[in-house]
């Protein structure tokens, strides 16, 4: 059994998936505001790392 397999999913799925990590999020960060407000830098520029990958490989051709 492969424990990570390639599935092409609807688009409605993607996007629930999408909107269920926007909501938790929210709500993680809603809970734990206190503890992660000092490191709101760090949060941003791993955010910011963790998009670059992605964002080259859509636009390059």
């Amino acid at each position: 059994m492969k424990l990570l397999k390639t599935k092409m999913g609807n688009w409605w799925d993607v996007g629930l998936l999408k909107w269920f990590a926007f909501l938790f999020g929210i709500c993680v960060g809603a809970y734990f505001h206190e503890y992660m407000k000092p490191y709101i830098w760090m949060f941003l520029v791993a955010a910011i790392l963790l998009a670059i990958r992605p964002a080259v490989a859509y636009w390059k051709d």
